[in-house]
């Protein structure tokens, strides 16, 4: 499948370079080494916080800060110095996988694991005569903190909606040994992808643990 051997030498080189988030990559090789299915853009949960320049503008957006673990509160507070133009938001956001399935049945096996190992927002689409399957989490949490480099919050608020934030960030990423396993078992169900392997030993990927 050239779409495959495509993405699976962008994950590959993307990895090579530090661009994959570390507490996925055992599972995103898992996903890949599966017959039929492979990965496109995935995270695995982030915290931070962003200035926008209008509420939707998220193609202008940019991070003052932004980790894929619990975010320390005197991070939050020296990114806010940074603060100087725009609408000023803490963001946590949870794990979220795009799989591409090569039939509709492998979408379907795709869906249930997802919604099996607790995603509540999975969902698949079919774009372009591919299958595309969003495994996706409920825990978004969204909090204005200011404008325009002006800090409208006290730091009892800003602490608060840290802790929030890191508790959602934890909670949806808990899910994520129960995700690995049941990619597991579909895998003893589909078989391994020649394809997969074959590219790891061209990238000489040694340096991660192959599933």
């Amino acid at each position: 499948m050239k779409a495959k051997r495509e993405a699976l030498a962008g994950l590959f080189t993307a990895m090579k370079e530090g661009k994959v988030d570390g507490d996925i990559i055992d599972l995103l090789l898992l996903i890949n080494s599966i017959n039929g299915i492979y990965t496109t853009s995935s995270c695995s949960g982030r915290i931070g916080i962003i200035e926008e320049p209008a509420l939707g503008a998220k193609p202008l957006s940019g991070w003052l800060v932004k980790v894929h673990r619990p975010l320390e509160f005197e991070e939050a507070r020296e990114a806010l110095r940074d603060a100087r133009e725009g609408l000023i938001f803490l963001k946590s956001q949870p794990p979220i996988f795009h799989i591409v399935a090569e039939d509709r049945k492998r979408a379907k096996k795709l869906h249930e694991i997802g919604l099996a190992s607790g995603f509540k927002y999975t969902t698949f689409k079919v774009i372009s005569s591919r299958y595309l399957v969003e495994i996706n989490a409920t825990e978004y949490l969204t909090a204005p903190l200011g404008k325009d480099g002006k800090v409208l919050v006290d730091e009892g608020y800003l602490r608060f909606a840290v802790e929030v934030g890191n508790s959602m960030l934890k909670r949806s990423k808990g899910r994520l040994p129960r995700l690995e396993e049941n990619f597991r078992k579909l895998r003893e169900e589909l078989g391994e992808d020649e394809l997969f392997y074959e590219l790891a030993g061209d990238f000489e990927i040694d340096n991660w643990r192959i599933p």
